[in-house]
């Protein structure tokens, strides 16, 4: 690898660890290659981008093309981009969560769907904005607390509740069971459950009691 080129040398370690389709980000370039500057780097992306031989999903994050499309345009996944950027860490642990109308919908609780994308993040700042993926648009947003493989589906419905009849075309009552049954599978202490309850307005924390949200969850 000696006798490479700087792009080559780049080019070869991003096939070299990355399948296509799945996101890298500029910063774990820099990480790799300390001894390279920063602006060196992104010169070398741009070639590669002009070559074709990476995709760009959003400033910062690309991928390789997969060989298998027919198509000749090519087309970053949007899916994979916000699960490896805002969901997922490089280890796999949850780091964030989806929330808002489309996380209703595949609760069962109402039959629209929204374009936009909610997201809520440990990786974001406490300021809330949009950004465009493709044609995609997201909302990202800091979380009222730190996600954990442990409490996310918790604060997914601690966030439902927080805005119940905007999202649900069903009452409280009639929709509980499916509520209760996806997280029914979550082991937190009480002491845990009532810091993470708390974060949440007052109405939340009414409607999680009264459905018998703390029953449920198996505690340690």
């Amino acid at each position: 690898m000696e006798n490479l080129s700087l792009i080559d040398k780049i080019y070869m370690f991003i096939k070299n660890n990355y399948k296509a389709s799945q996101p890298f980000f500029l910063k774990d370039l820099y990480a790799q290659f300390p001894e390279i500057k920063e602006g060196t780097i992104r010169e070398s992306i741009r070639r590669l981008l002009n070559e074709e031989k990476i995709l760009k999903a959003k400033n910062g994050v690309y991928e390789l093309p997969n060989p298998n499309r027919v198509l000749k345009s090519h087309v970053v996944n949007t899916a994979n981009v916000i699960e490896q950027t805002y969901i997922k860490d490089n280890k796999n642990n949850i780091i964030g969560y989806r929330s808002g109308i489309n996380f209703a919908n595949m609760l069962g609780l109402t039959s629209q769907t929204a374009s936009v994308e909610v997201v809520y993040s440990n990786v974001v700042s406490n300021r809330k904005r949009e950004i465009k993926l493709n044609k995609s648009r997201l909302i990202i947003n800091a979380p009222r607390v730190e996600v954990t493989n442990e409490n996310y589906k918790l604060l997914q419905i601690l966030d439902l509740l927080t805005e119940f009849e905007k999202y649900s075309e069903y009452d409280l009552k009639q929709v509980e069971l499916k509520l209760l049954s996806y997280i029914s599978n979550i082991k937190l202490s009480y002491g845990e459950l009532e810091r993470i309850v708390e974060a949440y307005p007052l109405t939340a924390q009414v409607k999680f009691y009264k459905i018998g949200g703390a029953n449920v969850i198996t505690q340690r």
